[in-house]
C-alpha cells in the first residue's frame, strides 16, 4: 500500500459518505429565512411610514408580505424536509428560494441598485450553501421521499 490512500483511515467527518451534507443545507436554508424576516420587518416598517396617495408604502408592504411567504417556505422545509434529505423539499426550497434569488440578481444586482456588501449578499450566499451541500446530500446519502 506504499503511496496508495486507504480511505478507511481518514477522519469520518470528511468522507463524502459520513458528512450529514444535507442538514448543512437545512441550516443554510433555515438561516436564509430568519435572515429575510428581518427584511420583512424592515420593508413593512418602511411602507408603514410613508403618507402618500400613490400607494408605494402599501406596495413595500406587499413586497413584505412576499417575501415573509419565502422566508417562511425556506426555515419550515429545511427544518422539516431538508434536515431528513427528503428529496421533496430538496426540490421545494431549491425552485422557491431560487426563484426568489433569480429574481433579486437580475431586478437589483445586475442594475446595480443593490448594496455590495456586507448585507446585500448574506441571502445569496446562504442560498449557494444550501443549495450546494443539499445537492451533496442527496448525492452522497440515502434519501426520504
Amino acid at each position: 500500500m506504499s503511496g496508495a490512500t486507504d480511505r478507511s483511515k481518514a477522519p469520518a467527518a470528511i468522507s463524502r459518505g459520513s458528512f450529514a451534507w444535507h442538514r448543512l443545507g437545512a441550516i443554510a436554508y433555515i438561516l436564509w429565512g430568519l435572515w429575510h424576516f428581518q427584511v420583512v420587518a424592515g420593508l413593512w416598517n418602511l411602507g408603514g411610514g410613508l403618507a402618500e396617495p400613490a400607494g408605494i408604502g402599501l406596495r413595500l408592504q406587499q413586497g413584505a408580505f412576499h417575501i415573509l411567504f419565502f422566508a417562511l417556505c425556506a426555515s419550515l422545509v429545511g427544518a422539516w424536509l431538508n434536515w431528513r434529505n427528503s428529496r421533496a423539499g430538496y426540490w421545494i426550497n431549491l425552485l422557491t428560494i431560487g426563484w426568489t434569488e433569480v429574481g433579486l440578481f437580475w431586478l437589483f444586482m445586475l442594475p446595480g441598485s443593490f448594496p455590495c456588501l456586507p448585507s446585500g449578499w448574506v441571502g445569496p450566499f446562504l442560498w449557494v450553501l444550501a443549495v450546494i451541500a443539499t445537492t451533496l446530500g442527496l448525492r452522497w446519502r440515502p434519501t426520504t421521499a
